[in-house]
């Protein structure tokens, strides 16, 4: 579900759990209503536990195929960028919304350019065996 192979799955990993935190601590840092505070500790509730549950590099139980994952990513990433609108905080917490847009088209950037075919092997060496 990429475009270009270009990220490998270990450097996926730290942007799922740098991202997972920043959706915590920013939404608890800044504050605001309660849905705009839930989501960013929701979903980055859910960005940990999937991304924990995954097999790749930085997951723990690996039960959950990194082609699976990227599905998630791109679910995640919708969540993100519409949550501000569905759930009616977009004018009232104006800062955490742009910052889960944000952080929404960044994930989807992210996927775009992850390579998902084999999660333990680096590309640079999926790039020498096909040719």
């Amino acid at each position: 579900m990429s475009i270009w192979k270009l990220l490998p799955a270990r450097v996926h990993g730290v942007a799922d759990f740098g991202s997972a935190a920043a959706l915590i601590l920013v939404a608890l840092i800044v504050g605001g209503s309660d849905r705009a505070v839930g989501t960013g500790v929701v979903l980055g509730g859910v960005l940990i536990f999937i991304s924990l549950l995954t097999d790749y590099p930085l997951g723990v139980i690996k039960v959950i195929p990194f082609v699976v994952h990227s599905a998630g990513d791109y679910l995640g990433a919708a969540a993100l960028i519409a949550a501000p609108f569905v759930l009616g905080f977009a004018d009232s917490d104006g800062g955490l919304a742009a910052f889960y847009v944000a952080m929404g088209v960044t994930l989807v950037a992210v996927s775009l350019i992850t390579d998902y075919s084999d999660p333990d092997r680096p590309a640079v060496h999926r790039a020498d065996l096909s040719r």
